[in-house]
């Protein structure tokens, strides 16, 4: 059997390479920056709505109980996982009127469009339908 030649080295090298770097990498941040133990109540409307991955999130300007009142942005899990919890693409959409359960960041700092941040607890939909916890307890849907 004859050994490969370097060319033929360099080929393989490359091609192993390539298909490393097409598998999709699984990587996932930590909800540790929001406030577990807290939860803020906010009554609005929806302004912006992404059903995207890794995390689906909105936007809602309104009034907050335990919180500011303004413009909160609202991170959720991956909207597979909504799915599972009753969730649709069309269950908010702009313009709803909610009011939703939140976990605030520790550190309430204003994010770059001028908005809260909020990890998803739970959400009363425009229709008085409920999904998650609304309680007023609870950790958001990453955990």
């Amino acid at each position: 059997m004859k050994t490969p030649s370097l060319f033929n080295k360099i080929i393989l090298s490359v091609i192993s390479a390539a298909a490393l770097m097409a598998i999709p990498v699984s990587a996932h941040h930590s909800t540790s920056a929001f406030d577990a133990e807290s939860v803020v109540i906010i009554e609005g409307e929806v302004t912006q709505v992404r059903w995207i991955n890794p995390h689906a999130s909105f936007k809602l300007s309104g009034t907050a109980e335990g919180g500011p009142d303004g413009l909160w942005t609202i991170e959720m899990t991956a909207p597979n996982v909504l799915i599972n919890q009753g969730w649709r693409r069309s269950s908010i959409t702009v313009g709803d009127k909610v009011t939703v359960f939140a976990n605030p960041l520790h550190n309430a700092i204003i994010l770059n469009d001028g908005s809260q941040g909020g990890l998803y607890v739970g959400i009363v939909l425009k229709d008085s339908a409920t999904l998650g916890r609304t309680d007023g307890q609870g950790a958001g849907s990453d955990r």
